[in-house]
């Protein structure tokens, strides 16, 4: 056992062991307080019901706030499996300890004891949460005098777990009810049964039932008859020993209806006053008034029998423990066998069908005489009596032979090729085999499939012995193979690359990539190294290349505007001034032209605007002598129109053009027509 359980409870001491678990005193390191620590046993942790049903019972139990009920701060599982719950350290003891010490309490004592055990039930009750292992050892007493019940819920997670298979009685057989003796439902009546046991205990320093074996006490529950405690302690008064008797009643309906009822006659006892009414009456019918422990029993209770053959264990026995009871009822009814000219008695014939040889013989003793007539293969365990001759239900004279077929413990195997890996696990199980399973790599069609097994079923294979290992190997399909890299490979090459490893290639995404050029793959799904069954797809993300830049529009923009409107596409910016009719420092069109696509951080040329050209005033003429020389005037035409060297601006009007050495490099002149 670890030291330190779920990296917070650390283990001090064992206090004590019970069948289902361990209990530690441990210390809380979160909240820094000492715990009681129950902690699973190991041998139940494999069993998925009893673990679900102990995690379910658990969460109810921890629901439970009373006074008298041991609280649950916590429940969980450590990182090794192991199942735990914190509870309420109590150092003062258990019942059962100051039972042992100190023997019977008094009787008042023994009534307020109960008082405070009845208190808590009702609390559990009313949440419909049946305690079913009521007993001395579960009650503790605090250093004040408290009294606090705990365990609540860990019986009934035993309750469908394997431990209630043939043979088995849930509970400890001392304070179990006639109704959990028989494998009946069981209500809160049964817990009023058990605390009837306790305070039976507590008021005598004795069992009301005792045998040699747990199953003949748990008999004794159902047919035995009780002795009150009036008659073992003189001391107990009238109203605690109806109390009592009425608690230990066969029958649940001849119990108290309900907790409320049963603390309202403790309440009672414990102030001196009689309990009511009912209580005396029920328990005056229950029990003859003139009763010794050494006379004879009246005969037993009828006990109601179920019919579903998982309950006729608990039956088989009750019938085997009549054997015993009705004999001596007969022997004291024909005058204890004095006169040897009576008929022999006969006795009722138990059914014996379900229980083991070695049961039917110790139940029989001396009353029947048990033939084994042969073996038969089955999944029962060796020794199960299978059929008997009579069958149970009729009579026969002391002595006479009753023959029986008993289960020899082996079966045959069942063949399970061919079926699925859970249907073949539960064939041989049911028919009483233990599975081993293997694994074996197989074609794609017999996956999870039994391959084969070993040794062989079917009408090919002999009787094995019950609980024989049966190996049985199951198909994993092909082996997987690894996903190969891709990434920084053509999409073509990846297609290629994924063949060679039979696989395939799956859906292609694209999406763009400062860094993987055009055409090559970017990821992959699965990543490289993954394990993927033959025939698999993997999918790829194609590079597109850098995602290019949409040159904006600037046009009619001041330079300012038309600059921070490029800049903010992440491009560069050469403005060039060109002339222009617009207002001066207009944009007036980009090169390369809006919509282009460029590179981010591209270099875009802007064109602004010069503004309009100031107006020329002409002089007034003059005379000018014919031969006079002529001033060379630019703009000036010639006597047949033509225009002189002419100005920048009237190309560009007349033109459209910017010659190259004016747009500082822009290229093909454009007009504001036709691009901006």
């Amino acid at each position: 056992m670890q030291q330190l359980v779920d990296n917070r409870y650390r283990l001090r001491q064992p206090l004590g062991s019970g069948g289902m678990a361990d209990v530690f005193l441990a210390h809380d390191d979160v909240l820094d307080r000492d715990v009681a620590l129950k902690v699973m046993s190991v041998r139940y942790a494999g069993d998925k019901e009893f673990v679900e049903r102990f995690k379910r019972e658990a969460q109810s139990a921890a629901a439970l706030s009373h006074p008298n009920i041991v609280s649950i701060f916590d429940r969980g599982e450590s990182d090794d499996g192991t199942y735990y719950i914190a509870m309420e350290y109590l150092p003062g003891g258990t019942l059962k300890n100051r039972i042992l010490q100190r023997g019977a309490l008094p009787p008042r004592t023994a009534a307020a004891v109960a008082l405070q055990i009845a208190g808590a039930l009702r609390a559990a009750h009313d949440r419909d949460v049946i305690h079913r292992d009521i007993k001395p050892h579960n009650i503790l007493i605090t250093s004040s005098g408290d009294v606090k019940v705990t365990d609540f819920g860990i019986a009934r997670a035993a309750s469908s777990s394997a431990m209630t298979r043939t043979g088995h009685i849930l509970g400890t057989a001392h304070y179990i009810s006639p109704e959990q003796a028989m494998g009946e439902p069981v209500g809160p009546a049964s817990d009023l049964y058990s605390l009837g046991v306790v305070l039976y205990e507590m008021l005598t320093g004795e069992m009301p039932f005792d045998a040699d074996t747990p199953l003949g006490i748990a008999m004794k529950h159902v047919n035995g008859h009780l002795v009150p405690p009036q008659v073992l302690n003189p001391a107990v008064p009238e109203g605690i020993n109806a109390v009592t008797v009425r608690l230990l009643a066969k029958n649940p309906a001849d119990r108290y209806g309900s907790d409320a009822e049963l603390i309202e006659d403790l309440e009672r006892v414990v102030a001196g006053l009689d309990p009511t009414g009912a209580t005396t009456e029920m328990a005056t019918a229950v029990m003859p008034a003139a009763t010794t422990r050494g006379g004879p029993p009246p005969p037993p209770q009828s006990v109601r029998r179920k019919g579903k053959r998982g309950r006729r264990t608990p039956l088989i026995l009750a019938l085997l423990a009549l054997l015993i009871l009705v004999p001596l009822a007969g022997y004291a009814f024909f005058g204890g066998g004095q006169d040897q000219d009576k008929p022999v008695p006969r006795i009722a014939v138990p059914d014996l069908v379900g229980a083991t040889l070695e049961e039917a013989r110790n139940g029989l003793r001396e009353d029947f005489k048990l033939v084994e007539e042969g073996q038969t293969d089955g999944k029962e365990p060796a020794g199960t009596i299978l059929k008997q001759d009579p069958p149970g239900g009729g009579e026969l004279e002391r002595g006479s032979e009753i023959a029986v077929t008993v289960a020899s413990g082996q079966n045959y195997i069942p063949d399970t090729r061919g079926d699925p890996l859970a249907e073949a696990e539960r064939a041989l199980e049911v028919a009483g085999f233990e599975p081993r399973v293997r694994e074996e790599e197989s074609p794609p069609e017999d996956e999870g499939l039994v391959a084969d097994q070993k040794p062989e079923g079917g009408a090919f294979g002999a009787p094995a012995d019950l609980g024989t290992e049966v190996e049985i190997t199951i198909g994993t399909g092909p082996n997987d193979v690894t996903v190969p890299g891709l990434i920084g490979n053509t999409t073509a090459q990846a297609e290629d690359i994924l063949g060679g490893s039979d696989l395939e290639l799956g859906s292609v995404i694209q999406d763009y990539s400062d860094i993987v050029p055009v055409g090559y793959v970017i990821s992959q799904d699965p990543a490289e190294g993954e394990s993927l069954a033959p025939g698999s797809r993997v999918n790829v993300t194609e590079s597109l290349g850098v995602r290019q830049v949409e040159v904006p529009e600037v046009y009619g923009a001041t330079v300012a505007d038309a600059r921070a409107i490029l800049d903010d596409a992440g491009l560069g910016v050469i403005p060039v001034e060109v002339p222009g009719e617009e207002v001066a420092g207009t944009a007036l069109s980009t090169k390369p032209r809006l919509g282009a696509l460029v590179d981010p951080g591209s270099t875009v040329t802007l064109y602004y605007s010069a503004g309009p050209e100031p107006t020329v005033v002409s002089p007034e003429p003059t005379t000018v002598e014919p031969d006079a020389p002529v001033p060379s005037d630019p703009n000036q035409r010639d006597g047949n129109g033509n225009r002189g060297p002419g100005s920048v601006l009237e190309n560009v009007r007349e033109n459209g053009n910017v010659p190259r050495g004016e747009r500082g490099g822009g290229g093909n002149g454009e007009d504001r027509s036709g691009q901006r």
